[in-house]
């Protein structure tokens, strides 16, 4: 689904595209799966200038894991391929705020206030690494972040927003998520960098 085209751009471009934005990340790199359809994705990836590395299909845990180690990341940030509304700005906040925590686990999630497609997760190197280790539950490896965010062994941190919109739906799950989506970038083209509040707004007028 992240190469499903929005605004004649494929999502996963417009994704990368936007966090190609946040001055705080060092580097981009997509950690997608060994699985045979994901040899196109890779390709796409590569071609807009940007690592892509694969792993497990399931066991996403163990790719979040690898991933971080070959490019040898001390801190890692988790923003799924299927919100391409995230906003760079918001990933800087979140990456600040977890640098002046000094935690191993910030998010803008637990609690959940903003709206679902803007889920930013920080996390060290050695947080990921221990959750690799211990982690046995399908769930928890899937997931990648649930050992870390439900254990107390872990010093957690995380940013809320004034109103809880956590309701608001900005993902791309389902084909009408897509069109939601699509009219928002479709409402702000050509510009692609509008940020998160901008939408929020557009959502407040034209609620759907």
């Amino acid at each position: 689904k992240v190469l499903k085209s929005i605004v004649d751009k494929q999502m996963i471009e417009l994704l990368l595209a936007r966090l190609s934005h946040s001055s705080e990340l060092d580097e981009i790199v997509v950690a997608t799966s060994e699985e045979k359809q994901n040899d196109h994705l890779q390709v796409v990836v590569e071609s807009l200038g940007f690592r892509c590395t694969r792993g497990s299909e399931k066991d996403v845990l163990s790719r979040f894991y690898e991933s971080a180690k070959f490019v040898g990341a001390d801190v890692i940030v988790r923003i799924t391929g299927d919100c391409p509304l995230v906003d760079p700005a918001l990933v800087d906040h979140c990456i600040k705020g977890y640098k002046n925590s000094n935690v191993d686990y910030f998010s803008n999630i637990n609690p959940a206030t903003y709206p679902d497609g803007l889920d930013i997760e920080v996390m060290s190197f050695e947080s990921i690494e221990r959750a690799n280790n211990e982690a046995d539950s399908d769930f928890d490896r899937e997931h990648v972040t649930p050992y870390i965010r439900n254990s107390e062994s872990f010093s957690k941190a995380s940013m809320c927003y004034i109103e809880d919109l956590s309701n608001q739906r900005w993902s791309v799950d389902e084909p009408e998520d897509l069109d939601v989506v699509t009219n928002v970038f479709e409402h702000f083209s050509p510009d692609i960098f509008f940020d998160w509040k901008q939408v929020l707004e557009l959502r407040k007028l034209q609620p759907i």
